[in-house]
């Protein structure tokens, strides 16, 4: 694994995990992304972080 991590992390310390998406409400992760984002590649941010946006537009679709 790798250490060195250039993005900042999504989380904005709401961090409650819905127990339908298992996503954060805060930062829309999975539980095993949110732990192991210090731990990861920027590349690999960056496909969470993409996978966040994807989560995001989906939810909200659902919701309207």
């Amino acid at each position: 694994m790798q250490t060195n991590t250039n993005q900042v992390s999504p989380c904005n310390n709401e961090c409650i995990i819905d127990p339908v998406t298992h996503f954060c409400k805060g930062c829309f992760r999975t539980m095993e992304e949110i732990i192991r984002w210090s731990f990861i590649s920027s590349k690999e941010q960056n496909e969470i972080l993409q996978k966040v946006e994807n989560r995001k537009s989906s939810l909200k679709k659902k919701e309207n």
